[in-house]
């Protein structure tokens, strides 16, 4: 079975119930440039650097897919098993927490303090929409990556000593969205504890300042805001007290 063949049926045989075919376009001219490489002749043992551009493509078609992966699920609820939906950043969060993450519709992300840089693990629609960044695009970059030229650093600052003190803080400052607009970001930071009461992630709620004044459904912004927070940790907490009882019930049956 050749190379281009071996992938398709890999992906087409693991995820075809899960993504529509449409979606493997970009896989598939990524897979054209290893087959028409071999049937130019190249000799096995000769070695074959891929050329920037040709390594561009694939780092392109790859976080397509990723993104179309991440969207169907998001939208349908139908898993895409973490084995084969990996990257850097999106496998650090459960499957099962995402799909509970993906019902809150506030903007807001969940930060990883014990990860260097503490990237962001998860984004939720409202924050893409917002910022107008495409989820593979956020995922991994730190949780400063807004900020800008116009950005108080003080407040950056303040936000990277509440993490460090393990405190939750409230702040207003300039953001800039993907396509380099200014919002004023009004950005809640709180800790999230796991059952067993460390603190799993850091969870930032933004709401853009010129709503304030308008508030959501009837709610102040604060209100809006700790709706979101406490959402975010009662998945992390239901998700972790269910693998803690499933652990418990292993050892038990053990025994």
């Amino acid at each position: 079975m050749g190379a281009a063949a071996a992938w398709n049926e890999i992906v087409c045989g693991s995820c075809r119930r899960e993504v529509c075919s449409d979606s493997l376009v970009d896989l598939g001219r990524v897979l054209a440039l290893d087959t028409d490489t071999n049937c130019r002749g190249v000799e096995a043992e000769e070695p074959c650097e891929a050329s920037d551009q040709e390594k561009q493509g694939a780092a392109t078609a790859i976080n397509n897919i990723l993104s179309v992966l991440t969207h169907y699920s998001d939208s349908t609820g139908r898993l895409v098993c973490g084995k084969r939906f990996s990257s850097p950043a999106a496998g650090l969060i459960n499957s099962s927490l995402n799909i509970s993450l993906g019902r809150i519709k506030q903007s807001f992300v969940l930060i990883d303090p014990h990860l260097p840089n503490m990237p962001i693990v998860y984004a939720s629609d409202a924050f893409l929409k917002l910022t107008g960044y495409d989820r593979h695009e956020v995922l991994g970059c730190n949780w400063r990556f807004l900020s800008g030229v116009g950005t108080d650093s003080s407040v950056l600052n303040q936000i990277q000593e509440s993490i460090q003190v393990e405190q939750a803080c409230t702040v207003c400052f300039l953001n800039y969205r993907k396509d380099e607009s200014t919002f004023w970001n009004l950005l809640h930071m709180s800790p999230v504890r796991n059952a067993t009461g460390k603190i799993a992630y850091f969870v930032g709620v933004q709401m853009e300042e010129k709503c304030k004044s308008q508030g959501r459904h009837g709610l102040s912004p604060e209100i809006w805001q700790l709706s979101a927070v406490g959402a975010v940790k009662v998945a992390v907490r239901s998700l972790s007290m269910g693998a803690s009882c499933s652990t418990s019930s292993d050892r038990f049956n053990t025994l």
